[in-house]
């Protein structure tokens, strides 16, 4: 096997005590890397009683095969365990610089279990790995210590860091690598923090990684950056960014407004798109490690009430989730918020959803003033947000600040008052910002069988139903209309096979889809020498969902939790999808029928398991 090294550090944090662990061959063929091999290594090693916040819980950093290619959209990787947030299984992926000089410094992933003492740091600089001390930047926003860290060890260091949100333990903290590039859904920066672990910096000494088939690959690489950077979606996100189609997505239905109560504000598009932030804002672009599509903004706001420095800027989540989602088209406010929630550590999706939560339980009277505080949430009103709310939540302070920290679950289980009817999320993940009434059922449908709940990268049908795919080696040549049920569960049983093959290779999903199925292969083929037919690479991507499925399965979950909200489901009452009934429950049985799954316990058949070579994982479930 090439360029997966085998190795990964086993840190416990506890004992101070760090070891170098190699993984069997096998696990490699069998869950790629990422997010799949982070399931195999938890299902084989983690506690399932421990909750996230304990000292037994599991940090898991995994690389994919392709991290280190000089190669558009492989720098990305996986962290996973536990989710504070849901309680169950989940995975969160990053792209950045970590990877790369992870996979430079000869490991495949990270591991670390135990709680330091005190604030800690974590230094890896080639086999050499120590814990040191972190009181200095305890209680410091991610800006600052980044700088301190760089000015501290070099420049070229590699940083991932929590703010004062992963500190306190708000549930959705985040982990953010250079202060840019967000580890954002499910909560691991409160993983990270409840084990007094302030930051991990890393530095590798070379720049090699070993490859099964070097000449070849380096052909294959000469054909595919340039496809990759040439192709009319990498054009539209060099030129305008993530948000380059909001405008668009506007008149689809697709963008979630005022907590999902509209489909349609025609001046929001434009105000909030990606065009619009590129004309007022951006400075320049910013790009993962060895990628040309440069998707990343970067921004300054010169002047007024949010003024921001030269630095990251929104992606389409955080645009919508502090814009269209709290009914607010200050674009210039929005900047600022992202700012603001980067510094704290924070997920944007998961504040902003559980923030738009709260103003809308304020305006039926669900939350008083009271009950925040003294504090009005209202529509639109972002500067209460910056200056109040989020502090507030970063540090739980006061009512509101405990409440919300919890997330949107929590609060309307806290609240009372049918308010859980209106919260946007599937398995206690809050929704991202594309609306599947009008965005396409059947991301309806992936968000509520997803393992981590709902989510639009865990799978690319977000990018099927725009009719972006076409996969005929594996298929796939459906002509989908988003806006009904039909051919949508077939869709979607390959669309989760390649969104597992994604997570685990930890492949960006734009660079992605320029690819065809023999790039796929033959990345894998060349790059780690899997020798794999199409078959083998896409059975690998079912094996993969089905052994996150027995994971949640083991922390509880049942095809009953495969569910969305009351106001997910119920009928658009304006814009392009306006009355259009969703046919959720037909989606779902037929879903469970072609994956063969159980329709009580919702995981897949005993022969089911067999089949895709899970034996002993089946035999503990069956």
């Amino acid at each position: 096997m090439k360029a997966n090294t085998g190795k990964i550090i086993r840190a416990d944090l506890t004992s101070g005590k760090v070891t170098i662990e190699t993984l069997p061959e096998d696990y490699y063929l069998k869950f790629i890397g990422g997010s799949g091999l982070a399931a195999k290594y938890f299902w084989e090693k983690g506690d399932f009683k421990a909750d996230a916040l304990s000292s037994e819980a599991m940090l898991i950093f995994m690389n994919g095969p392709f991290a280190g290619l000089k190669l558009s959209g492989a720098s990305r990787n996986s962290v996973a365990g536990r989710s504070p947030l849901t309680g169950h299984w989940a995975d969160s992926s990053c792209g950045g610089y970590f990877a790369p000089e992870l996979r430079f410094a000869g490991y495949d992933g990270l591991v670390i279990t135990g709680k330091a003492s005190t604030p800690s740091i974590l230094l890896i600089e080639d086999d050499t790995i120590s814990i040191l001390d972190g009181s200095a930047y305890w209680g410091k926003g991610i800006d600052q210590v980044n700088r301190d860290l760089k000015e501290k060890y070099g420049k070229t260091y590699r940083t991932l860091v929590i703010g004062p949100a992963g500190e306190n333990l708000v549930k959705y903290a985040a982990i953010l690598n250079e202060g840019h590039h967000a580890f954002g859904r499910a909560g691991f920066g409160a993983l990270m923090g409840s084990k007094n672990l302030k930051a991990i910096v890393l530095k590798a000494s070379k720049k090699e990684m070993s490859i099964a088939d070097p000449e070849k690959y380096e052909a294959l690489r000469k054909e595919l950056n340039p496809k990759l950077k040439e192709a009319l979606a990498a054009s539209v996100l060099g030129e305008n960014g993530t948000a380059a189609n909001l405008e668009g997505g506007m008149y689809a239905g697709d963008v979630p407004i005022k907590n999902w109560t509209s489909n349609f504000w025609e001046e929001m598009g434009d105000a909030l798109g990606g065009p619009t932030l590129s004309e007022k804002y951006l400075t320049k672009h910013g790009a993962c490690a060895f990628c040309a599509i440069a998707c990343k903004r970067v921004v300054e706001v010169k002047e007024g009430p949010y003024a921001v420095d030269e630095g990251p800027g929104p992606e389409y989540e955080t645009i919508v989730a502090y814009g269209a989602l709290m009914g607010s088209m200050d674009l210039a406010a929005t900047c600022k918020a992202n700012r603001v929630c980067n510094d704290l550590g924070m997920d944007t999706i998961s504040s902003g959803v559980t923030i738009a939560w709260a103003m809308e339980a304020f305006e039926k009277g669900d939350l008083t003033k009271d009950d925040c505080d003294g504090i009005e949430l209202k529509w639109g009103d972002l500067a209460t947000v910056i200056d109040k709310v989020l502090p507030a939540l970063a540090k739980r302070e006061g009512k509101l600040g405990a409440l919300l920290a919890e997330g949107s679950v929590a609060a309307a289980e806290k609240t009372g008052k049918g308010s859980i009817d209106y919260t946007t999320q599937s398995k206690g993940m809050e929704a991202p910002m594309h609306d599947p009434r009008g965005g396409g059922h059947g991301m309806a449908l992936t968000y509520a069988v997803g393992a981590r709940g709902a989510c639009h990268v865990a799978d690319p049908m977000l990018f099927v139903e725009m009719g972006a795919c076409y996969w005929p080696e594996i298929g796939f040549e459906f002509n989908l209309e988003p806006k009904t049920d039909e051919n949508k569960p077939e869709s979607a049983v390959i669309s989760i096979a390649m969104g597992a093959l994604e997570n685990s290779a930890c492949f960006c999903q734009f660079a992605d889809r320029e690819m065809s199925i023999g790039d796929w292969l033959d990345l894998f083929n060349l790059v780690p020498g899997y020798n794999w037919e199409i078959a083998d690479m896409m059975s690998a991507g079912r094996r993969i969902y089905y052994l996150k499925r027995l994971l949640n399965f083991k922390f509880g979950l049942t095809a009953a939790d495969d569910a969305l909200t009351p106001r997910m489901l119920e009928p658009a009452r304006d814009g392009e999808p306006e009355g259009i009934e969703m046919n959720f429950t037909g989606m779902k049985e037929k879903f469970y029928a072609l994956m063969d799954m159980d329709p009580e316990k919702g995981i897949p058949s005993r022969s089911a398991l067999e089949e895709y070579g899970l034996n002993e994982e089946a035999a503990g479930v069956w």
